[in-house]
């Protein structure tokens, strides 16, 4: 059941503690969390509340993972950045896991069993997003309640907040395991640098330093979370709470930390050789489309029942603004493709521009071979409402490989997108010449996986 408490004489105390001669701050609403009803939402739009997005989080948490309850879970909310700040600011003093500097909490703070929000950050933000970092800063209460004034070393507590997080929308079937354990895995095998070692993450200090280099959220959180994962797959997640009660690696884990930290460079080592640059084997140059090609694709996505069909079809040529573009249509939109490129010209609705892409999207660079990288950078213009916003990812040709679909099994390259300077893994998309575009596609949203696979098509 979920309860409300306003718990104004904490408050006061708060105030007190903060030793101002007045609480400027406003005071948060404090919802407490006990026992709530168990809720398992198939798809972000069912989560309407902040309340059931931790009911969902504490039923797979309790229910599927066998964690230990936050019993109660009091949950501060703060309606302006400047009492979560000074609030949190007061709760982070003197602890060896506080942040470098003011203002890296900025959506929500964990501390014991309270979970301060700042919502002011989140306001108007989709639920199904929110859920994820919930699930993840849900985490972080567990090992509080367990490790009680004991801090773990930085990589262990982030890498099984994160785990905690996947494994919610697992069971809530938003986007497997597998895949948000492959993304990271991917995301560190296209890392640039070299990675921070564990050791170098184990304080607040370390982390903050790796964390601000480029492609920062990579060389922390991918490289917790991978590590984690695998003390987890080893000695299972009850090992994971004996060391947050006792902090004793060998004996939780059955290995030393020593040990543990060169098997994952190891392990990282070996995995970036067998994704790093292949030979140029094969290539595809860019294909001449012809009108009435038609594409049609099985849809799947969190909370939508069966697969949906969906069409592209090449239905004309035209000259779109001075370039030769062929026109893609798409459900109720059409796209016009630069013939010379197949790069995205704009969004077109009902006959009108919506969206102009400023130079054109280039989703394919030809020709297409296994290591080849091009930076997506791009100014979309919203016609209408009169605003833009400037896109960088860098799009890598990953690898040639067999995909299976409904339409059968094709030959593909491996199209990945990624955010830039990021790092964060967007898109994979499959590239089958014998049928001059995608035969599959994954995009990688917060609140869970869109996958589109070839049903049919037709061509020549």
């Amino acid at each position: 059941m979920t309860t409300l408490s306003s718990r104004r004489f904490g408050w006061l105390a708060l105030c007190l503690a903060l030793a101002a001669p007045g609480c400027s701050a406003q005071p948060p609403r404090i919802v407490s969390i006990s026992n709530p009803s168990p809720f398992r939402p198939r798809s972000p739009l069912q989560v309407k509340t902040l309340e059931e997005a931790l009911a969902a989080i504490v039923t797979v948490c309790t229910t599927d993972l066998e964690l230990p309850p936050v019993q109660p879970l009091h949950v501060e909310l703060y309606s302006d950045p400047e009492s979560f700040a000074e609030a949190t600011e007061h709760l982070t003093a003197g602890r060896s896991d506080a942040p470098e500097h003011k203002g890296t909490f900025s959506v929500a703070l964990p501390y014991e069993n309270r979970l301060h929000v700042n919502m002011a950050s989140i306001r108007g933000q989709p639920r199904g997003p929110l859920l994820r970092l919930l699930a993840h800063e849900y985490g972080h209460n567990i090992e509080y309640v367990v490790a009680g004034s004991r801090t773990a070393p930085r990589w262990v507590s982030e890498g099984f907040a994160e785990w905690v997080a996947a494994k919610v929308v697992d069971a809530l079937g938003w986007e497997s395991y597998a895949s948000s354990l492959g993304r990271a895995e991917r995301e560190l095998m296209r890392y640039d640098f070299e990675p921070p070692t564990l050791p170098q993450l184990e304080t607040a200090a370390g982390w903050t330093r790796s964390s601000q280099m480029p492609k920062g959220r990579v060389a922390t959180y991918d490289l917790a979370f991978f590590a984690v994962d695998k003390l987890i797959e080893k000695k299972g997640s009850a090992a994971m709470m004996d060391f947050f009660a006792d902090k004793d690696f060998q004996t939780a884990f059955g290995v030393s930390p020593g040990d543990f930290q060169r098997a994952v460079a190891a392990d990282l080592e070996t995995a970036y050789n067998a994704t790093a640059i292949l030979g140029k084997r094969f290539s595809a140059e860019k294909p001449e489309w012809k009108v009435g090609y038609q594409w049609r694709y099985a849809l799947q996505a969190p909370g939508l029942k069966g697969a949906a069909l969906v069409s592209n079809e090449v239905v004309r040529e035209e000259v779109f603004e001075g370039v030769p573009a062929y026109v893609l249509s798409a459900g109720n939109k059409e796209y016009p493709h630069e013939k010379a490129t197949l790069a995205v010209l704009a969004t077109v609705s009902n006959g009108k521009v919506v969206i102009k892409n400023s130079p054109p999207s280039l989703t394919l660079a030809w020709p297409l071979e296994v290591g080849k990288r091009w930076q997506n950078q791009y100014t979309i213009q919203d016609v209408e409402d009169k605003q833009s916003a400037k896109i960088n990812t860098e799009v890598i040709v990953g690898d040639f490989e067999i995909v299976r679909v409904p339409a059968g099994s094709f030959p593909a390259f491996r199209i990945e997108t990624y955010t830039s300077p990021g790092g964060e893994l967007i898109s994979d998309q499959w590239y089958a010449p014998a049928v001059k575009w995608f035969v599959k596609s994954k995009f990688y949203r917060e609140d869970g996986v869109v996958e589109q696979g070839l049903a049919a098509f037709k061509l020549d």
